[in-house]
């Protein structure tokens, strides 16, 4: 639902300039890294309780994790209040409670964990639960663990997933429930939706399966979320409709158009609407439980950072939502001012490299990123930022240098991987050195960019490039299988349809439609 989305973090918004640093916690753990002011004990229930729900969502899916990566984890700014994430969203509203970037230089999320609203999670349970006793508002960890959903479900996406399903599922595993022994609860009821449900303006169910959206009203398209949520679970967990989302999934697979599928495999369509009232109006419903025996995961380490690390903070949370070029040149200054009272202090270093890279000064930023090495000699992160300086100063150079430049830049891509070999940002920036230098690329910058695609396949544009990488191999299979998560984005717009139709060519044996698809697309966007 990617209202976990994009902006800017006001420096004083959380206390830089404060008389007193804040102290800043770190949490380390195999998918996580996650910076908060929380309590060290608070922290540690937390990246605990996030560990779990990964290892539920697997353990229910049947997934298989990926290799674990330092540098292929979700950075999560654990920020004090919504205000906090609001300023950095750019929401005027007062409705934002957390967002999520997914990119194969970093996936990074941010969520109020102060929100006074917010109910525990660790609690003992039982079997059931009435949806009068969850009813209430979406919190930011609720909105955090919705995108992880969406997060993991792109790791395991191999057939095609309806909007309405997409968000449902999301919805369906947000509402997790921690208890005190370790178990994890799944598929609790979305009670932050059920006002909606209730008392707003619904999609009918028919147009909700037909996947037909462009006509549909604001309020309508955010009922897909409650509907989608609600027809999830009923399939789930209805005895009579066992066996019908799988079949229905199937038949999509094979090319069915969606409202053709859903009336083969769900039935009457007046009697499937009736019964999901029926079901929403139930007093109790059934949720999964994980026990907590299942979920092993390595012992989460907790430490206070550094004070140049804590200074720097705020601004690292601005720089990793992504800083405009206009105001690249002033917080690169404000990053300097840190590393003047911290220099040396890797976080900080690192940091400035960053900066020093958005705002174009190439030789500081290879600077920065050689002195965080110095500290830190499996520092890959300053070592794909000096990389990317390398990039961007060979494609500035002259005929004579240029070739060396971009050798080099490589050079230092290949170092990170050997470091850390599933870390998709340097193979994805070996491959672009390639590209950038108008070389063909070397079938082991091919297979680079392929396996990093692999690794993060919720950064799309990378996905894609894997896609046209296949079909210039003529692999139609492969090229489909990338292009299938780009398609079914409901968030992907004219780069999901562009996605549907190359995949139409490929069913049709036609490569070179399916090439000229996206040239089309480029031509149209650019006009």
């Amino acid at each position: 639902m990617r209202n976990f989305a994009m902006t800017a973090l006001a420096l004083a918004a959380v206390g830089a300039s404060a008389p007193s640093q804040a102290a800043w916690y770190r949490a380390s753990s195999e998918h996580f890294l996650i910076y908060s002011e929380q309590k060290p004990e608070a922290l540690r229930a937390f990246a605990e309780d996030l560990e779990r729900f990964d290892g539920a969502v697997r353990y229910l899916r049947g997934m298989e994790d990926l290799p674990l990566s330092q540098g292929n984890r979700i950075t999560i700014f654990s920020l004090r209040t919504p205000e906090d994430v609001q300023r950095l969203y750019g929401d005027k509203t007062g409705f934002i409670q957390g967002f999520y970037k997914g990119s194969a230089g970093g996936s990074v999320a941010y969520v109020a964990r102060g929100d006074p609203s917010s109910a525990p999670r660790r609690k003992q349970i039982g079997s059931n639960l009435t949806y009068e006793s969850v009813f209430g508002g979406m919190d930011g960890e609720t909105i955090l663990l919705h995108e992880y959903s969406h997060h993991l479900m792109m790791q395991d996406l191999t057939v095609p997933y309806p909007e309405w399903l997409v968000e449902g599922f999301a919805e369906f595993m947000s509402t997790a429930q921690f208890e005190k022994d370790g178990t994890v609860g799944i598929g609790l009821p979305a009670g932050h939706r059920y006002y909606g449900l209730l008392n707003g303006q619904m999609l009918p169910l028919e147009t909700l399966l037909s996947g037909k959206y462009d006509k549909i009203t604001e309020e309508q398209h955010e009922s897909i979320y409650g509907l989608g949520w609600l027809l999830t679970h009923y399939l789930t967990f209805e005895p009579s409709r066992k066996g019908q989302l799988r079949a229905y999934l199937e038949d999509l697979a094979k090319g069915t158009e969606p409202l053709q599928a859903a009336q083969a495999r769900f039935g009457d369509l007046k009697k499937l609407d009736h019964d999901l009232d029926g079901y929403l109006r139930r007093p109790k419903m059934q949720y999964l439980k994980v026990s907590g025996s299942a979920l092993n995961f390595a012992p989460i380490q907790i430490g206070e950072v550094s004070a140049g690390a804590a200074a720097v903070m705020p601004l690292l949370a601005e720089i990793k939502n992504g800083t405009a070029a206009s105001a690249a040149e002033a917080m690169a200054q404000k990053v300097r001012a840190v590393e003047k009272a911290y220099s040396g202090d890797e976080l900080v270093e690192t940091t400035l490299a960053e900066a020093e890279l958005d705002a174009k000064h190439l030789d500081a930023a290879e600077t920065a990123a050689d002195r965080a090495i110095k500290v830190n000699s499996r520092n890959t992160e300053a070592m794909v930022l000096k990389g990317r300086a390398m990039l961007e100063r060979a494609a500035q150079a002259g005929d004579g240098a240029k070739h060396q430049l971009f050798e080099q830049a490589r050079d230092t891509f290949i170092a990170a991987n050997k470091i850390d070999a599933e870390d998709p940002a340097p193979l994805a920036d070996y491959y672009e050195a390639y590209a950038r230098e108008g070389r063909r690329p070397t079938d082991n910058a091919i297979a680079a960019l392929h396996y990093a695609s692999d690794l993060a396949p919720q950064d799309l544009n990378l996905r894609m490039n894997s896609a046209l990488a296949y079909l210039e191999e003529s692999k139609l299979r492969e090229a489909r299988q990338a292009l299938v998560p780009i398609a079914y984005d409901p968030h992907g717009g004219d780069f999901a349809k562009m996605a549907r139709k190359m995949m139409e060519r490929i069913d049709a044996g036609d490569t070179k439609g399916a090439l000229a698809a996206v040239e089309a697309a480029v031509e149209s966007k650019s006009q």
